[in-house]
């Protein structure tokens, strides 16, 4: 929760002024009477930060001691500590050393830049490379992006009937779902210091926070991608080929709308392009309409309620990814418009 407080700025010398901070605020921080802090100047506000935490910068080291049989549950808090800006953490596995392939082979699907510097009987180090100056922000946007319309257009040729595994597709997701951690871990360094603002190629902290936005619909699109291949995957194996259908054709047509519509949307944002925003925001009320002509059809259909719950389920993740398509476009006309 974001708390804010309005506060007067008072003379306090010739070349200095003032402003008391909430006391809640500063104990929470581990800031006391005769505590240094770090003033940075951010180009349109000013971070103040711990001194003890400043000096850490990006060399942050941790702990953590698994207490419970849960690979899923230490993948959870190694990415808090990710998201945190910890480079090095070391993983104490004690009693439950059983799991400790599974979280290293989890942390390597799902972490970028995530390698095993030092490793023992009980325990694991990681080492997290984070890729600045190299990457702009944006350009990992474009992969992500890249990466989901790709993964949509398979799942669009599964429904014709290619030979696609869509474990293919389900593996590509995790490539996704590292780039939105990747990204979310550059917005919160970048928020709080402008150099590595710079360095990722954005405008303000307003533009990087409107990115990690942006990077967060496109992951909810990507995993309606995959959703609709492990759907027709299912299908295949439970009760039938979908692709064997009549009726896919006008889904696949709604699904090649969707892709070209979140196609749109994304490079909108990437080129902070407000005319195409709008554009994509145009198309909202045909594609409505198109999705419910559709709908209406499966209803009016005499398939079996197994197909006509799956072809529904697929209409839907189509639906959503264009709506998700919307969100970014607005996010577009917030940030440049």
């Amino acid at each position: 929760m974001v708390e804010e407080e309005v506060r007067k700025v008072v003379a306090s010398g010739r070349s200095s002024i003032a402003i008391t901070i909430p006391k809640k605020w500063v104990s929470a921080l581990g800031i006391e009477a005769g505590s240094y802090v770090l003033l940075r100047f951010m180009g349109d506000h000013v971070a103040i930060i711990p001194l003890s935490r400043s000096v850490r910068g990006s060399s942050v080291s941790n702990v953590i001691e698994v207490d419970r049989d849960s690979s899923d549950y230490v993948l959870r808090r190694l990415i808090t500590q990710y998201l945190r800006g910890v480079d090095e953490i070391k993983v104490k596995f004690d009693g439950f050393t059983g799991i400790k392939d599974e979280v290293k082979e989890l942390v390597r699907e799902r972490i970028s830049g995530a390698e095993v510097i030092e490793e023992g009987n009980d325990y694991i180090v990681f080492r997290f490379v984070t890729p600045i100056p190299e990457v702009p922000i944006k350009r990992l946007l474009n992969r992500m992006a890249l990466t989901v319309l790709g993964m949509l257009k398979d799942s669009l040729d599964m429904l014709r009937g290619s030979a696609i595994e869509p474990s293919d597709i389900i593996d590509r997701d995790n490539e996704v779902d590292r780039l939105y951690l990747l990204i979310e871990r550059l917005v919160m360094m970048g928020i709080t210091d402008q150099s590595v603002l710079s360095k990722l190629e954005a405008g303000s902290s307003k533009e990087l926070v409107n990115s990690l936005m942006v990077s967060k619909s496109i992951e909810r699109a990507g995993d309606h991608a995959w959703r609709i291949a492990q759907i027709i995957g299912e299908a295949s194996h439970m009760c039938c080929k979908l692709s064997e259908l009549l009726i896919v054709d006008n889904i696949i047509d709604l699904g090649l709308n969707s892709a070209d519509i979140l196609r749109e949307a994304a490079m909108a944002f990437i080129n902070g392009d407000v005319n195409d925003a709008m554009e994509v925001l145009d198309r909202r009320v045909v594609m409505r309409s198109k999705s419910l002509e559709v709908i209406k059809s499966i209803y009016g259909s005499s398939l079996h309620v197994d197909v006509g719950g799956r072809l529904m389920m697929i209409v839907e993740s189509i639906r959503r990814i264009s709506e998700y398509s919307y969100d970014i476009a607005e996010i577009t006309l917030d940030t440049y418009g």
